[in-house]
């Protein structure tokens, strides 16, 4: 009777409840070996392709599935199920002719002797079963409430707190992948602005070699020059050195004659013509 007002009351759901999560958080994953947790991880994965693979037939072989709430009860401790068993071959008052006649059977043979005490079980059943219909729903609420708290503190809670952590972390290396994508367009940019210097530094050696080139060409050419004005400068006064000491004073004189002639005889045709005199 004790077992069924404590399956009634949800007691034992509350303990098993409490109890598994309780089992998960003892040993962290974390606390591990990076080793030790893929092994824990490849297990897991086994196990999850045994129960719930593709062969797994779920249709005709479904996974059990723990009640959270206890059957209906007859007179406090007799299921529900037996009456519903009895109806279908014997009808409404099956069950009871079954157990009056059941009882009949144990007293007439004195398979349940009843002695002095039996007055006690009749106050016990009357009292639990007061106990049951008045304080057990409380006592089920209560226990119920405390079962969702416990569950939401040990086992739901941190499983949304390790999602919320895990999308934040998500949200994180997403932005971070997406930087790593603007990074590319970043050393491109970076590359080409490297090529530009370098193609600045190379047109800035390219323009001091050609003016290096350049001045020393000017300076070949000025040399050139140089040589060959002095060289003409050289001769003409070599050659009017030369023919001033060949001539004599008199082929000077004569030759200042001739030239002064030569004048005179120039002025005398290019005179110009004698004005007419003017009539009386």
């Amino acid at each position: 009777m004790l077992s069924t007002f404590a399956v009634r009351s949800g007691a034992f759901t509350v303990l098993l409840r409490s109890q598994a999560p309780r089992v998960l958080a003892v040993v962290p994953v974390g606390s591990r070996s990076k080793s030790a947790a893929a092994e824990r991880v490849r297990d897991w994965e086994e196990a999850s392709k045994i129960f719930y693979g593709p062969e797994r037939d779920t249709k005709n072989f479904p996974h059990p599935v723990m009640a959270d709430r206890s059957g209906k009860c007859r007179m406090g401790f007799i299921p529900e199920e037996w009456f519903n068993f009895f109806y279908e071959k014997t009808g409404v008052t099956g069950p009871y002719v079954f157990g009056v006649g059941l009882l009949t059977t144990l007293l007439s043979k004195e398979i349940w002797v009843i002695d002095h005490g039996f007055a006690e079980v009749i106050g016990f059943y009357g009292a639990l079963w007061f106990l049951t219909r008045t304080i057990g729903p409380k006592f089920a609420n209560w226990m119920d409430k405390r079962n969702e708290t416990t569950t939401e503190e040990r086992f739901i809670k941190p499983i949304r707190d390790a999602k919320e952590t895990a999308q934040k972390t998500i949200a994180v290396n997403e932005k971070a992948i997406w930087r790593e994508e603007g990074l590319r367009y970043l050393w491109d940019a970076k590359r080409e602005n490297v090529g530009l210097q370098l193609e600045a530094a190379y047109r800035q050696r390219l323009n001091e070699i050609f003016k290096d080139i350049k001045r020393r060409l000017d300076y070949q050419v000025e040399v050139g020059s140089v040589k060959r004005r002095f060289e003409q400068q050289h001769l003409v006064n070599w050659v009017v050195h030369n023919v001033k000491q060949s001539i004599t004073p008199q082929q000077e004189t004569a030759s200042i004659k001739d030239c002064i002639a030569n004048l005179k005889r120039l002025a005398a045709a290019n005179a110009p013509p004698a004005a007419p005199a003017p009539a009386k």
